[in-house]
């Protein structure tokens, strides 16, 4: 009987100790149908002899010397090629698995035919710095690799649209997420920790680090140049993500293509504010555009919202200090969120008149709440856009209780399923994106 999951694990430059450790977390899964494909490219038999010692008389466990050594892409080629399971698991060599990381996968894999999972860190022995992600976030894979290392897949995927690119080094994996979701396959995410990976060094060289921040640049350009947007892609300033900068220098010839709506006492700091907004508005997939808004004592007033299963809105990293980053660098990359505030946000004027402008009987934030969930329902995505910052001089008016019972009427089921573009292991209310 075929096995439901094959695991492929390349090893290359392996630590024996802690490949072992690898394979011990594999020993331990609760989900028995599986099997492991392991794919040496060493040049010592050290990971053939350690495979033989942990799997004696494991039938399911296949040990494959490659004999053209060609990197990461080709070797996960050939095991694709070689698996017997419906689905595919790609793990680091020196990784670890949760027990339960295949039974979460199954209760997924019904609804998606692709998957990625939380992961955390590990430091010796330790498990540290949780990486609570996003469900899938389109603008936000554009500017980070932030899937991480894990992914499930179904097999077949690799006849629809291609299988890895040889040609790369660093990110084979995030090529054949885009691809795939340029195929329309669905990529869901299991908000668990189950993945552990290892860190050696948390210090990468400038010239690998550089060499890597390239090669994401060519894969997101060549996604973006395939679903025709036209765009300039390179490192941002301090070289923590990548900074697509979209065509939107026309504008002002489109006027009646947007609605800009800024209110009275909103100040915006700096030029060009207008032309960044339409650069990623002129996308036919987006429908609202947001900024970020700041306190005049140097902390976030907002960058976009989240909203609770009790249909409150929350500023996302309230009161954080303007001098860092966020949790995950959350509030200086652009991404697909739930709201933007509406006291300075762009709308596309098409969506405006098809989902029948702001909702009546509301007030406060569940005007724009209502909108952006009427924005999603149409397919159209909301961009959280933090290049372009205001201040305001009046504080925000709050939803009253009449105006959040008619919002938990209206959007009851999308509110109880949780924010998608928020994970359910941080904090809800005004203090999250922080870890305690």
């Amino acid at each position: 009987m075929a096995a439901k999951f094959t695991i492929l694990i390349r090893t290359f430059g392996t630590n024996i100790s802690y490949f072992r450790d690898c394979l011990e977390s594999l020993n331990a899964l609760s989900f028995e149908d599986w099997e492991l494909i392991i794919l040496d490219e060493t040049a010592s038999q050290d990971v053939e002899w350690t495979t033989k010692e942990m799997f004696p008389d494991e039938t399911r466990v296949v040990y494959r010397k490659l004999k053209n050594k060609h990197g990461i892409a080709y070797a996960y080629n050939i095991g694709v090629h070689f698996a017997s399971g419906e689905y595919i698991v790609l793990l680091g060599q020196h990784d670890r698995l949760s027990g339960n990381t295949l039974e979460a996968c199954t209760k997924k894999l019904k609804d998606y035919e692709i998957l990625y999972t939380d992961h955390d860190e590990l430091i010796d022995s330790n498990r540290m710095h949780p990486h609570f992600k996003p469900d899938y976030n389109e603008e936000l894979l554009r500017h980070t690799p932030y899937i991480g290392n894990f992914l499930c897949f179904r097999k077949n995927l690799c006849m629809k649209f291609g299988e890895f690119h040889e040609k790369l080094e660093f990110y084979p994996v995030y090529d054949f997420v885009f691809r795939a979701v340029e195929a329309k396959i669905k990529v869901g995410h299991v908000s668990k920790l189950l993945y552990h990976e290892r860190v050696l060094d948390r210090v990468i060289p400038k010239e690998r680090h550089d060499k890597m921040m390239r090669e994401y640049g060519t894969v997101v350009l060549a996604h973006l140049k395939r679903i025709g947007l036209d765009a300039t892609v390179g490192p941002e300033k301090k070289r923590r993500f990548l900074q697509v900068d979209y065509q939107g220098d026309f504008y002002k010839n489109h006027r009646n293509e947007y609605l800009f709506l800024h209110e009275k006492g909103v100040r915006i700091r700096g030029k060009n504010y207008m032309q960044k907004m339409y650069s990623i508005l002129s996308q036919p997939d987006v429908g609202v555009v947001g900024i970020r808004f700041l306190h005049y004592d140097f902390t976030n007033d907002n960058c976009g919202y989240i909203f609770g299963s009790e249909g409150i809105a929350y500023p996302a990293c309230y009161n954080q200090s303007v001098f860092q980053s966020g949790y995950e660098n959350r509030a200086v990359i652009p991404a697909d969120v739930s709201m933007v505030d509406v006291a300075c946000c762009m709308i596309d004027s098409k969506l405006y008149r098809h989902v029948g402008g702001f909702g009546v009987n509301l007030d406060g934030r569940d005007i724009m709440l209502d909108f952006c969930l009427k924005a999603k329902e149409a397919g159209r995505r909301v961009v959280y856009l933090p290049d372009v910052v205001a201040y305001r001089r009046i504080g925000q008016n709050i939803s009253t209780q009449s105006s959040n019972s008619l919002i938990m009427e209206r959007w009851h089921d999308e509110l109880k399923a949780k924010d998608p573009y928020y994970n359910e292991n941080l904090p809800m209310g005004l203090k999250n994106y922080e870890l305690y």
